[in-house]
């Protein structure tokens, strides 16, 4: 049975891929405040449980995000990321261009120096970039 981990009313999932050695997390529709942090800290359970460095983000389908989210992710989760290993995050741009800018608000913030990371709007460009480095 494949290790899956499904959030509230399929807001999002959170796999092994095998392919690229990362944890992968497919965002679905508008996800916020509990639930978000929610499924961020299940993400980061599943990097230190499965001891991988990389995670896959597909937020083709992701909505938008609230300021809120967009500051703890950048103050409370980055820095845990790193702590629990995490060295390369790919993100896959969501298609909707109000939910891509709220992505680019809080993820290329950097405020880690121990995380790179791509930002793409092509998976097969994300899930190639994580299997060469």
């Amino acid at each position: 049975m494949p290790d899956r981990l499904d959030g509230e009313a399929g807001a999002y999932e959170i796999r092994l891929d095998e392919d690229v050695g990362a944890s992968a997390v497919t965002w679905r529709d508008d996800i916020d405040g509990e639930q978000y942090r929610e499924g961020m800290d299940r993400l980061l359970e599943h990097v230190e449980r499965h001891d991988v460095s990389d995670i896959l983000f597909d937020s083709r389908e992701q909505g938008r995000q609230t300021q809120a989210d967009r500051e703890w992710t950048i103050e409370d989760w980055q820095p845990r990321a790193v702590d629990a290993g995490v060295e390369r995050v790919a993100v896959v741009y969501p298609t909707d261009p109000v939910a891509r800018q709220t992505v680019d608000m809080a993820a290329r913030k950097k405020t880690v120096p121990d995380m790179d990371r791509l930002f793409t709007s092509d998976i097969e460009a994300a899930r190639n970039w994580l299997r060469i480095l």
